[in-house]
């Protein structure tokens, strides 16, 4: 994949008003054998230029996935607008404490109970590169 958007601003800005008050989406990755992976994952973070920031576990297969093919997919759903979106980027594993702190809730405690100090947390960032809106 190319690290070129492939859509216009405008399309951009419609996908990033769509999904800012969508906390989950499914992410989906590529595994090694080729077959595809989805599961949901917690927006902690959508920058004002589309990157997207999750929480993960450093051994977890995504990551593993990740580090072998860093296209993604990701969808988003809103049942009470009914808006749809589905993206495609790339994902990049990061270990930065200072980001780590920035992103942190209590909430995430129930995935790594040991808090924002946990070795195993990394987080992943993730560049839009393509998508559509369904509204």
């Amino acid at each position: 994949m190319s690290d070129q958007k492939t859509i216009s601003a405008d399309e951009f800005d419609s996908i990033k008003r769509n999904i800012q008050d969508i906390r989950i989406a499914l992410l989906t990755t590529q595994a090694p054998d080729g077959s595809l992976r989805t599961r949901p994952m917690a927006t902690h973070q959508l920058d004002p230029d589309g990157t997207m920031w999750f929480f993960t576990r450093e051994d977890s297969a995504k990551v593993a996935h990740i580090r072998q093919h860093a296209d993604i997919a990701l969808g988003f759903s809103n049942p009470q607008s009914q808006v749809s979106v589905a993206t495609t980027g790339q994902a990049e594993v990061i270990t930065d404490q200072a980001k780590v702190d920035t992103l942190w809730n209590e909430s995430l405690r129930d995935w790594f109970p040991e808090g924002k100090d946990d070795p195993n947390i990394v987080l992943l960032r993730v560049t839009t590169l393509a998508g559509e809106c369904w509204e």
